[in-house]
């Protein structure tokens, strides 16, 4: 579970020590419980389980599913965790394995199944390119380029230091292809176009963006230029990251960006 979520050991302790403070732990304790029933491991308490499962937002049985994987002929010392992992994969068969992942995302709301199941697909399409002798693309095989196109809702964020606030800007862009890369110009606002020119490699969208200002506008016909990076979403259906460009006193400056499909 904790692993579904990204996190470290030291990052779980992190999330319960700020829920409950006055009760603080360190990535020891979520290595003590993890590594029960070897003798180097602590059992955890139900108290203990109580809180991890509202840590992972799961339930406490989730913490406890397979349980006595453990046992068996194996020995008493426990297993480390790819350990574990590997006598799953070669121990159950492709039906059972089926089963077993699609009952995880039945537990969520039904507009969500399909994406999170595709998120995994693609977690483990990266682990097998990364195990294989031939490097894979960045973040392993992303949507192909033609399944990029068409209408986005872009919205980025920027500090404007004349007026001493945070902003956003909002466009909508027209995503194609042209000599394997992905271009775009937005439909004029009151603050002005934005022009797009992408590449992708695997997950991830790299390239440059050019910013003209309405010549009414507060900026006056400014024009702005920079680089961005996405990462995208595995159903291709949004890709979040960051640009980067000079202001109008030559400093970088940097916010976020957000992509999404539009209907």
């Amino acid at each position: 579970m904790r692993i579904a979520h990204g996190w470290t050991q030291a990052e779980a302790a992190q999330a319960w020590t700020r829920r409950w403070p006055d009760e603080p732990k360190t990535f020891k304790n979520i290595s003590y419980w993890e590594n029960w029933p070897s003798p180097t491991g602590h059992m955890p308490s139900l108290h203990v389980l109580d809180r991890l499962a509202q840590i992972y937002e799961c339930d406490v049985a989730d913490l406890l599913a397979g349980w006595g994987e453990h046992g068996g002929g194996r020995s008493s010392d426990g297993g480390t965790e790819p350990e574990t992992l590997a006598w799953q994969v070669g121990n159950l068969d492709l039906h059972q394995l089926t089963r077993a992942i699609a009952d995880w995302p039945h537990r969520l709301p039904g507009d969500q199944r399909r994406a999170q199941l595709l998120k995994l697909s693609t977690a483990a399409a990266v682990a097998a390119g990364r195990a294989s002798a031939r490097p894979p693309a960045a973040l392993g095989r992303g949507p192909a380029l033609h399944e990029l196109t068409g209408p986005w809702a872009s919205r980025y964020t920027y500090v404007s230091t004349g007026r001493g606030a945070e902003l956003e800007g909002v466009h909508r862009i027209e995503l194609r292809t042209a000599g394997g890369r992905l271009v775009g110009r937005s439909e004029p606002t009151e603050t002005g176009t934005l022009e797009l020119d992408l590449s992708t490699d695997g997950m991830l969208v790299t390239g440059g963006w050019t910013e003209r200002t309405s010549p009414s506008g507060y900026y006056r016909g400014a024009v702005y230029h920079g680089i961005a990076q996405f990462v995208l979403d595995p159903t291709g259906r949004s890709m979040i990251g960051r640009w980067l460009g000079p202001d109008r006193r030559f400093e970088i400056d940097s916010g976020r960006w957000e992509l999404h499909r539009a209907e």
